[in-house]
């Protein structure tokens, strides 16, 4: 089981309370289990506390990018020791 680190950028590290954390994983569907399970009720109550009123997901909310790249312009994810998986919110402008 390779080890990665998950790097939670901008008002997440804040938002979340969390700056970095390495975690064995073998896919990246482990990846989303696990920053939902561990981070998702810190999400829950922060969302619940702004007036979002439906259940939001981090993983749903945020770009996912391994080793700098978007993860949904990846054809295979093949994890390896070492990896960076950045977690940035999603922002929209105008």
């Amino acid at each position: 089981m390779p080890a990665i680190n998950i790097n939670f950028i901008g008002s997440w590290r804040i938002f979340l309370g969390a700056r970095t954390v390495i975690v064995n994983v073998d896919s990246i569907d482990d990846v989303r289990v696990y920053v939902e399970t561990n981070f998702g009720p810190v999400f829950e109550k922060k969302i619940k506390s702004i007036g979002a009123g439906k259940k939001q997901s981090i993983w749903d909310n945020s770009n996912v990018l391994l080793n700098g790249t978007n993860i949904k312009l990846l054809n295979r994810i093949d994890l390896k020791d070492g990896d960076k998986l950045d977690l940035l919110p999603r922002v929209a402008g105008g």
